[in-house]
């Protein structure tokens, strides 16, 4: 379930977790070059459990790393220039490229309503409508392109005060979130994942992030809104996290919130998460139930059957 954040020169680190089944794939960051497809082909090799999740940022605008081998894709807000159908387009080519060099899993697109802080142009508009239109048909041209789309950010960081990577943001009370922000995730199916983001939402989460809780992701995101795909949970190595409790404790509360895959940070935070997920077994703050749900989800998600796994 864990995800370290590496750049294609880290990969190297992440084979020595692989090789002892600590994690479930990488987040690559920062920009790659032609080497990256031997780096993931040495990382998938390595692997004790099988395939891997290989994830990256490429939403386009400010947020994308493969522009150096691929070129430059426009913002969100820029995209809306075209027609939906043209995003598709775009967007499929662009990931059909990227499957090309390893890459599984784009967490993209951003389902914000707004441009608030940390936000601005990576968001379709102020619109619902809009972000509902544009976000679903980037996020079929991922799958159009052979890639598995994850949208961000649950419950909605378009409106929210401040940028997570610093603080804890605070969002509109719930109820004001409901015909607005939460528009377009409703519907949405399991060809989709989910990345919830530490965001506090009055009404709902009570001050503490809504990537860390279970009224958040098992309450509204599973029952409420009846989303039974693969739940993601944004980089507890950021401000938001830092702020209200350490990485690897957080890791445990947000197993038990309900999510699937979690982001670390940097790769040496694997371990310590791992150990803490292991003592919460034992210490009953994570139940064995709870673990196996997410476990079957990443399986699944990687193409892995488990029972090829048992000697």
């Amino acid at each position: 379930m864990l995800l370290p954040v590496v750049e294609q020169a880290e990969l190297a680190d992440a084979v020595a977790l692989a090789e002892r089944g600590l994690i479930g794939g990488v987040v690559v960051i920062g920009k790659p070059d032609e080497g990256i497809t031997d780096a993931i082909d040495s990382l998938h090799a390595s692997s004790m459990t099988g395939h891997l999740v290989i994830a990256v940022d490429e939403e386009g605008g400010n947020v994308q790393r493969l522009d150096g081998l691929l070129g430059l894709l426009p913002s969100a807000f820029g995209m809306t220039e075209l027609e939906p159908r043209q995003i598709r387009v775009v967007i499929a080519d662009r990931m059909a490229a990227m499957a090309d060099l390893g890459f599984t899993v784009n967490l993209a697109p951003v389902f914000d309503v707004g441009a608030g802080p940390g936000i601005g142009s990576r968001s379709f508009g102020d619109e619902p409508g809009v972000v509902v239109t544009y976000g679903r048909a980037f996020a079929d041209g991922v799958l159009d392109g052979g890639l598995f789309p994850v949208a961000k950010h649950f419950p909605g960081h378009g409106r929210a005060d401040t940028d997570s990577h610093d603080d804890l943001p605070t969002t509109p009370p719930l109820e004001e979130m409901s015909d607005f922000d939460l528009v377009p995730w409703r519907g949405l199916t399991d060809r989709i994942g989910v990345m919830v983001g530490h965001l506090d939402v009055p009404g709902l989460t009570e001050g503490m992030p809504a990537s860390l809780s279970p009224e958040a992701i098992t309450g509204l995101l599973r029952t409420e809104l009846e989303f039974d795909g693969v739940v993601f949970v944004d980089d507890l190595e950021m401000g938001a996290i830092e702020e209200i409790t350490t990485l690897p404790k957080a890791a445990v509360l947000a197993l038990a919130a309900g999510a699937d895959l979690l982001i670390t940070g940097a790769h040496y935070n694997v371990i310590p998460a791992a150990w803490e997920i292991v003592t919460a077994l034992d210490d009953g703050r994570l139940s064995e139930e709870r673990l196996g749900e997410a476990v079957e989800r990443v399986f699944a998600l990687r193409g892995v059957d488990p029972c090829t796994l048992v000697s």
